[in-house]
């Protein structure tokens, strides 16, 4: 049985609401702008939406939080909310909004627009939870950066980040993947960092599918490079959950999204040099390959001459094929398909299935093609909703690149 120890961790912190909104476009009518929202395909309905000369105001606020121009997604959503009767579509820009600045770790207006969700419809499953984890976090001063300084840093051979907490130094990985950061529960000690639990709320991991307690700390200054930061959030689990049970007591702490979007650009290259803060040449800007889907950075590929979604996850050190994939190309699969045993661990436990081992997938990305071989497809799992991307890129593609550039504020991502 083959066994994937990928990083996984706070992953699905409001998937209900993702499952909700496409539900609700799809029971509505069959015109292109709802169907392209229902299927949460946002590179085609971005293009959509700018073919249409009256667009709702709806798709175009959410075709504006998934590019990140919140500000935009604000003023589109105003009108969306304040709607009478439209209370559906008013919960979609709220969890929309709630999403994009979770992604910068402004958990007070995170916070509002839950708590707006809870109260247009208090029966939406979770809601309660995630309301209570963004009411606590609210409680304490917001990320901020004080320093943004140009830095190239030399990482590990395993890709981890030197960094300063709170002064003390250590070792944290980068996770694309994570809604939040995360440490263990050692690491919180060692930092002297008071530990606060979150009653009645819980995370989901996406590797087991099982739900874990949440608890957190707030580091008050964070360096990396020239780079400080301070208000970080940090979930806290425990000593024995992965990653944490495998590594050293020096890399005990992992950095998601919120961090990796302050660091504005992140370049890396074979050699471990680990730049971040630069700024793009004008001359190389392209338009944007990279969007959100909530918390998640996704990049559009290509198959076959159709266009697919990637979930670009440098937590997870395997790639695989999701059963929206499958459901497009079920010719894939089912040619020379052959089931084999797997086994997902995560911090909520380990989870055993069965995925379908396909000896060759050759896709397009980033502007070149990439090689699945052998390429692994998951099965379907309703606990994890993982129908809005193709693929599932993980480590072992990033790592065939002599130079992978992550840019947030350009929203583009290349390798070479």
């Amino acid at each position: 049985m083959q066994q994937y120890g990928e990083m996984r961790k706070k992953r699905q912190i409001l998937s209900f609401l993702l499952a909700m909104s496409g539900c609700l476009a799809a029971d509505r009518s069959d015109s292109e702008l709802k169907s392209l929202f229902a299927a949460q395909s946002w590179f085609k309905l971005r293009d959509a939406v700018a073919r249409s000369a009256d667009a709702p105001a709806f798709y175009r606020g959410a075709v504006a939080c998934a590019f990140n121009r919140v500000d935009e997604a604000e003023r589109r959503f105003r009108a969306v909310i304040a709607a009478p009767g439209d209370v559906q579509h008013a919960a979609d820009a709220h969890g929309m909004l709630a999403y994009a600045y979770m992604r910068t770790g402004r958990y007070r207006r995170t916070y509002a627009h839950f708590a707006a969700i809870q109260k247009l419809n208090p029966g939406v499953p979770g809601i309660k939870s995630v309301v209570g984890v963004s009411s606590a976090l609210s409680g304490y001063p917001e990320m901020s950066a004080k320093a943004r300084r140009l830095s190239t840093v030399r990482m590990s051979d395993d890709l981890f980040i030197p960094v300063a907490v709170d002064g003390k130094p250590a070792q944290y990985g980068f996770d694309s993947g994570s809604d939040v950061s995360i440490m263990s529960e050692a690491e919180a000690n060692r930092l002297g960092l008071p530990i606060h639990a979150v009653s009645a709320s819980t995370s989901q991991d996406e590797a087991s599918g099982n739900d874990v307690p949440i608890r957190f700390v707030v580091v008050n200054r964070l360096t990396a490079g020239g780079f400080e930061l301070r208000h970080v959030a940090f979930l806290v689990f425990r000593n024995d959950a992965m990653p944490f049970v495998e590594l050293p007591p020096d890399k005990q702490g992992i950095l998601g999204i919120p961090v990796l979007v302050a660091f504005g650009t992140m370049r890396w290259n074979s050699g471990h040099e680990l730049t971040i803060g630069a700024h793009a040449d004008r001359r190389d800007l392209q338009p944007p390959n990279m969007c959100f889907h909530a918390v998640r950075p996704v990049v559009e590929g290509g198959f076959r001459g159709q266009r697919i979604q990637v979930w670009l996850d440098t937590g997870s050190d395997r790639t695989f094929l999701t059963e929206r994939f499958a459901r497009q190309f079920p010719d894939v699969i089912e040619a020379g398909g052959k089931e084999a045993p797997a086994r997902f661990r995560g911090v909520g436990g380990s989870n055993d299935v069965r995925v379908v081992t396909v000896p060759e997938v050759k896709f397009s990305f980033a502007g070149g093609e990439m090689i699945l071989h052998p390429a692994l497809a998951l099965p379907k799992d309703e606990r994890v909703d993982r129908g809005w991307y193709d693929v599932w890129l993980g480590m072992d593609v990033l790592g065939q690149a002599r130079e992978v550039s992550l840019d947030f504020k350009s929203l583009t991502f290349s390798l070479k």
